[in-house]
Order: structure tokens, then sequence, then C-alpha cells
């Protein structure tokens, strides 16, 4: 889990976006929040990863995140507890153990904010997330990654070969 500052709209404010990239799969969840991240938004995004992970058949076990505040509350960490996740934190000032969420959020910025925002005005969060999330459907479902671990290998392409070999 990472959030990630997009920036202050006009008309909007100030909008963060919260990122979820399964290490394995690269399949990504953004969620976008107007103002600061708090604590109970990481809790409520959480519970969504997690239900749409369980959709895909993916079980959640840990989660990855840097020393932000609103990863370092007490409740984020008794409603991990409540869940039963393990929360794993990367040492201070070491963006690289993070790199699969830093290196999403880099792309997403390349390909989905700066040119939608090249192209239109956003009056609304609404209107954001519904960008956001028409990029996400290309980007887990018809978007090769060129990585070493990907090597041209789509997000879903790694969810299928996941739920075809389990046991029925």
């Amino acid at each position: 889990l990472d959030s990630f500052y997009i920036g202050n709209l006009k008309g909007v404010g100030k909008v963060y976006q919260l990122t979820a990239v399964d290490t394995c799969a690269r399949w990504a969840i953004i969620k976008l929040i107007i103002g600061p991240v708090t604590t109970a938004d990481t809790t409520r995004f959480i519970d969504h990863v997690t239900k749409v992970m369980r959709r895909l058949g993916i079980p959640v076990r840990n989660v990855l995140t840097d020393n932000g505040p609103e990863y370092k509350g007490f409740a984020f960490r008794r409603h991990l507890d409540e869940v039963g996740l393990v929360h794993m934190r990367i040492p201070p000032r070491s963006p690289n153990h993070n790199a699969v969420c830093e290196r999403f959020q880099g792309t997403m910025l390349q390909e989905c904010w700066r040119p939608a925002f090249h192209r239109r005005h956003f009056g609304s969060i609404r209107q954001l997330q519904t960008e956001a999330d028409a990029w996400l459907i290309r980007y887990n479902t018809r978007r090769r990654n060129h990585g070493d671990y990907m090597a041209g290998r789509r997000p879903i392409d790694i969810i299928d070969t996941h739920t075809i070999k389990q046991p029925a």
C-alpha cells in the first residue's frame, strides 16, 4: 500500500490516491481521497482491497507500507489485527523496498494523470475516480508489462493462471 499526492485541483481541493498493488500479479487497486489521508481512509481502503482480491480468488495475508502517519496509527494496526492481516513496514527513507507500488504510481502518473489533466478540466472527485477506473481496467487487463518479472504478461494473465491451478 502507498499514498500519492496527485495535486491541488481547482474546484476539487487537495487530491490523494491510495494505491494497493499485488506483488505477484501486479493487479492494482486505487481510491481517490480529498484532503489529507487519514487512518480511517486507509482502514476503509483495506476492506475494499481485501474484498476485490477475494472476488479475484487471491487471499490477502500481508500488507507492506511505508512509515506514513496514515499507516502508523493505532486504529489502522488494530483493524489489520481484526481482519487477520500481517502488517510489515519498510525501513525509513527506503522507497525501493516498496518498489512495485512506487513503479505503478509512476506509470499511472505518466499514462493516466498527465494526459488526463492535459485533455480536460475535472470538477469533482467522481470524475477523477471514473477516469482512474477506466485507466485501471486497461492496465489490469490489456496493458502488457515489460519488466523482468512480468516479461510481457498482463496482470489478468497471472490471475487466470493462479485460479486455474487451485484445487477444486
